[in-house]
């Protein structure tokens, strides 16, 4: 499953818990900064927006045109300027966060690069975060997780789209934490207690991931010998998989693999 695929997945299963109305008040998307990206986070962004009591988005109400347009007066973008996202970006948001929409049931924030927001811009927005005004949702792209303070992500549900690595070490989206093997072998006997299709998926999923970190080195021109091995490891656990061998086993010789080859590599 490619990175894009489950970027795509994401959206689409958030996509319907927006349409009913049970979105929580802050995201924070990690993955790639790119066009599928941001288009993914504004048609849900449009999705609260929508004024229609039926289908969201309609794609054809006043809300719908005016995000199509690009200047529904309220959704906002904040992006960074000069390369970070300073603190009077963040208190003019806060100033306008307490006011009523002008079109729209609610208002939608939307940060580029959340991980550009300076550290005193960040606790600024953290008392708005923590007590957001009614009707209020905060959309925050970000393709760095350690940039942010722990204070900020917490705050808000975390969405993974695609590769990477997490803070502490793990696989991100998939909750493997490389450097530790009790850990693993604990996951292991977790997840042998899932039918082999649950198992199949997540296999899956972290191929999907360990691609995707293959696609940045490849670009960089330096491929680490040891990610081309854990990629053929989890191929090979695949193909076992459906082999109908035993879970427990598997998985936990897969584990001792990513172990050995990546966790040593982890800074």
């Amino acid at each position: 499953m490619t990175t894009a695929t489950i970027a795509n997945r994401r959206f689409a299963e958030l996509q319907k818990v927006f349409a009913a109305g049970k979105a929580s008040h802050a995201y924070l998307f990690l993955g790639e900064l790119n066009q599928e990206n941001e288009d993914g986070i504004r048609e849900l962004a449009q999705t609260l927006l929508c004024l229609s009591a039926e289908e969201k988005p309609c794609g054809h109400c006043r809300a719908c045109r005016f995000m199509k347009q690009g200047n529904h007066p309220d959704f906002r973008v904040i992006a960074p300027e000069g390369g970070k996202i300073k603190l009077e970006e963040i208190r003019a948001l806060c100033y306008d966060a307490v006011l009523n929409p002008y079109l729209s049931p609610c208002k939608v924030y939307f940060f580029t690069k959340f991980e550009m927001l300076t550290e005193v811009a960040a606790n600024a927005f953290l008392k708005t975060l923590e007590e957001p005004p009614p009707a209020v949702y905060f959309l925050a792209l970000a393709e760095h997780e350690p940039g942010i303070l722990p204070t900020i992500r917490s705050r808000m549900q975390r969405v993974q789209l695609g590769g990477g690595r997490g803070e502490d070490g793990t696989l991100a989206g998939a909750g493997l934490p490389v450097t530790d093997l009790n850990a693993l072998f604990r996951q292991a006997e977790k997840l042998s207690g899932y039918d082999r299709e649950q198992v199949a998926f997540f296999l899956q999923r972290l191929q999907s991931q360990l691609r995707a970190e293959l696609l940045v080195e490849m670009k960089a021109g330096a491929v680490r010998k040891n990610l081309v091995r854990t990629n053929a490891a989890v191929q090979q656990a695949q193909a076992y998989t459906a082999a109908n061998l035993n879970l427990r086993l598997l998985l936990e010789d897969l584990f001792l693999t990513l172990y050995e080859e990546l966790g040593e590599a982890q800074p």
